[in-house]
């Protein structure tokens, strides 16, 4: 029995379609789809020198539109851009991986160009109904950034680029947008994302998929999840640790479980509890991350910002230098201020 379609039937093609969809998005007259693509195309040396011409190109004029006046954008938009023109766009350089002890800091430097949104306000529920006003998956100004739309066992998706990615091939996945549901998970959809990781396994080597709760960093409160294609074992998924079999304590208390039923009743105590939460899904398991409630004071300083991938032991960083600075001690003792006593 062949897979259900996902987006593209191989990782190659998937790679092709990903930077040719990107491409099509360059205008003069969108500066917010400029600043998506160019983010998303320093992910690798690949992708870089794939989109490097196109890119260039489109920054020139712009910024002879900026200079002339008639530059048009969001508020957040135009001070990116106005970022990247102070910094050089030549100095933007690729992402770059450093280990510091069991845990990875990605060296990204468009994430540090991102305007602060609801995932640094306080928060005192998990819960909040589906607001039209507010951002949402479903405005018209995000029509050219969405990648692929079809059905999966029955249900619509859409699938947009990340604007500030921050992970390989980072993507959205927001089923049944129409719908317009809230930032909270029923039982349906945690199982659909669960088949379709376990299914496209085969088609697309790596594919996970991560997704915060309201409270637990969450910045659009539209239901969603965050898809990516990453071979390398993540640092939550390193044998040493105990809920890998390890003999090492996680910094934050994580439930691991290979059962989809399993792991929807510890997600469903969650919310009986009002309790925030990260999810990672791999192929045939999940990874549940319950944390303190954003906004909390006694959570660090460093990591008030927190989703799932720096639960899971990546920290973007836009400065090496600010990474030289940073000890594994030092990323162990934040992640630990998030957790919750078992």
């Amino acid at each position: 029995m062949f897979p259900l379609m996902f987006i593209s039937s191989n990782l190659t093609e998937f790679k092709i379609l990903f930077a040719e969809k990107l491409r099509t998005m360059l205008s003069p007259d969108e500066l917010g789809a400029f600043i998506l693509v160019l983010a998303n195309s320093m992910q690798d040396k690949q992708s870089q020198e794939s989109l490097k011409d196109d890119v260039l190109a489109m920054f020139v004029e712009l910024n002879n539109k900026h200079n002339n006046g008639e530059l048009k954008g969001t508020d957040d938009d135009l001070s990116v851009f106005e970022k990247i023109r102070e910094k050089g766009i030549g100095k933007l350089s690729i992402w770059e991986t450093i280990e510091q002890g069991e845990w990875d800091l990605l060296f990204n430097p468009m994430r540090g160009l991102r305007p602060a949104r609801a995932s640094s306000e306080k928060v005192e529920t998990i819960f909040r109904e589906f607001d039209s006003v507010k951002f949402h998956f479903n405005k018209p100004f995000l029509r050219p950034e969405i990648l692929w739309e079809g059905e999966w066992e029955n249900i619509q998706l859409r699938v947009l680029y990340n604007k500030f990615p921050f992970s390989p091939f980072h993507l959205i996945i927001v089923p049944e947008a129409e719908k317009k549901m809230p930032q909270y998970l029923v039982k349906q959809y945690h199982e659909l994302i669960w088949r379709i990781v376990e299914e496209q396994s085969g088609n697309l080597p790596g594919f996970g998929v991560g997704y915060n709760s309201l409270g637990a960093c969450a910045s659009v409160n539209h239901l969603h999840f965050q898809s990516f294609i990453q071979k390398n074992t993540l640092p939550i998924e390193k044998s040493l640790w105990q809920h890998n079999g390890g003999r090492h304590e996680y910094p934050m208390y994580c439930v691991k479980t290979t059962s989809i039923n399993e792991c929807w009743a510890v997600i469903e105590k969650l919310h009986k509890d009002n309790r925030p939460y990260n999810l990672l899904y791999r192929p045939g398991c999940c990874y549940i991350l319950p944390r303190k409630m954003q906004g909390s004071e006694s959570v660090a300083e460093r990591v008030r910002g927190a989703g799932w991938i720096e639960g899971c032991g990546v920290f973007n960083v836009a400065s090496k230098n600010y990474a030289r600075n940073l000890t594994a001690e030092f990323l162990y003792s934040d992640l630990k201020s998030l957790s919750i006593q078992n």
